[in-house]
């Protein structure tokens, strides 16, 4: 029995084994998640019995069945690495995808290109082919990609030039994205240490030689006692919503920043963000450190006590410390949509610490936050909801994930594996997604699902 059909028969049992009034029955496979925060969406968590079995989790009670995707609709279609060479290593932070790239390339079904960000150290940007993607659990199987334009600095100087205060700084490029109307690269530059919580711009866009780089602006207001924008919340991933989905509820903002830091701190969020903008509207271009337009669909404010005390308060079910989430896109079939995000859950206990003080914890060597075991995730919202949050119905907090799917017998590194940027080729459906130092010598590979 494939994948897909094996999910679908494990659904189906675990539905109907669920008692009255969101009751929960458990039996050999299916396990109890501990009781969501107030107003949450309660989730069961689902298993098969084999070593290899993802993790599915379903709320006990939803809505909207009919237009919502869910994991079984994602078609896992294998994967490729990224190009040799130590440039590329330690990456799959950000990437996009470029319909037109790669013209000269093979008639395989997957065409155009990738902007993606090369090394961590470097904060440079490069385009790479699509190779056809493989199904192997080994990494030496997978194709390559081929570099179409090596690793430069598509911001122009702007990553090392930060002008908010005399000891801000840009640590990585964390967010491209193409806009075909404005024929750019949107980029967000991060800096994910950040300990001054400084609310510094962010945002720019290039050329598609990667010359020209205009910026840095700031994603919405900037009021000094409003963290609502704070950079903490907007500076990483970028995605685009469907123009249709943008013009009837977000006046026309389509495209999507958002960001997560570890515990939330220093402006940021317990949990994935979502902002909604438009910067093309907003000049041509803008000025440098202009406050753009923007709005908030998802945030999840920061309380102390989620992390060091009673994890009843998350806003997040089960949030921790520790949760990485990289990246993100909005998917669409004719009678369907999700906004999914994609990273790694902490599912033990909030650490702050070296390794062996927590435990010995082999995915995280460094020091820092740690919560293992771990295990890779793909959240999915549902667009109905933020147009709740735009209505003024809904708070952005309020709004949770109705599935969150574990690809663990998919990707390379099992639990330690991190998902990091993704993005969106939405004329075919395709989803590229990186794992990031998935390779031995820490090497990105991106995973392809398509989207039935």
């Amino acid at each position: 029995m494939n994948r897909k059909n094996t999910i679908l028969v494990t659904i189906v049992l675990a539905l109907a084994t669920l008692g009255a009034a969101g009751q929960y029955l458990s039996s050999a496979t299916h396990a109890q998640t501990p009781v969501a925060p107030t107003g949450a969406i309660t989730q069961a968590r689902l298993t098969r019995s084999d070593d290899l079995s993802p993790t599915l989790y379903l709320p006990l009670v939803t809505n909207n069945y009919s237009r919502r995707i869910y994991s079984t609709t994602l078609v896992y279609k294998g994967a490729f690495v990224y190009p040799t060479g130590d440039d590329w290593a330690y990456s799959g932070h950000a990437l996009a995808y470029y319909p037109s790239g790669d013209p000269g390339g093979p008639a395989d079904g997957y065409p155009g290109s990738l902007y993606a960000a090369a090394h961590t150290w470097y904060d440079l940007v490069g385009e790479i082919s699509i190779p056809a993607p493989v199904i192997s659990g080994n990494f030496d199987a997978l194709p390559r990609a081929s570099a179409l334009r090596p690793p430069a600095d598509i911001t122009g100087g702007w990553k090392d030039n930060c002008t908010y205060n005399d000891d801000c700084e840009y640590r990585e490029v964390d967010g491209l994205e193409y806009l075909p109307n404005v024929d750019k690269i949107a980029w967000n530059l991060n800096d994910w240490y950040n300990v001054g919580g400084y609310d510094q711009d962010s945002l720019g866009w290039s050329a598609l030689d990667m010359t020209g780089a205009q910026g840095v602006w700031h994603i919405g207001a900037r009021p000094l006692s409003d963290n609502v924008f704070h950079n903490g919340k907007t500076c990483n991933y970028l995605f685009q919503a469907p123009e249709s989905f943008a013009d009837a509820n977000l006046s026309g903002k389509w495209l999507i920043a958002g960001n997560h830091r570890e515990a939330g701190a220093f402006g940021g969020s317990q949990g994935p963000t979502l902002y909604a903008l438009a910067p093309w509207e907003d000049g041509n271009p803008p000025t440098s450190e202009q406050n753009l337009d923007a709005l908030a669909l998802l945030y999840y404010p920061e309380i102390y006590d989620c992390v060091w005390g009673d994890p009843a308060v998350c806003h997040f079910p089960g949030y921790r410390a520790a949760d990485n989430w990289g990246g993100g896109a909005w998917v669409q079939t004719t009678d369907a949509s999700a906004v999914l995000i994609f990273g790694r859950k902490g599912l033990g206990d909030n650490c702050y610490g070296t390794q062996e003080h927590c435990g010995g914890d082999p995915c995280v060597p460094s020091k820092g936050y740690h919560a293992y075991p771990y295990e890779p995730q793909i959240l999915f919202y549902d667009p109905e909801e933020i147009k709740a949050v735009i209505a003024g119905t809904k708070e952005p907090w309020e709004v949770l994930p109705y599935e969150v799917y574990s690809p663990a017998d998919e990707v390379l590194g099992g639990e330690c594996a991190t998902l990091g940027a993704a993005t969106y080729d939405r004329a075919r459906g395709l989803l590229y997604v990186a794992e990031r130092e998935a390779g031995p010598s820490g090497e990105t590979v991106v995973h392809v699902w398509q989207v039935e």
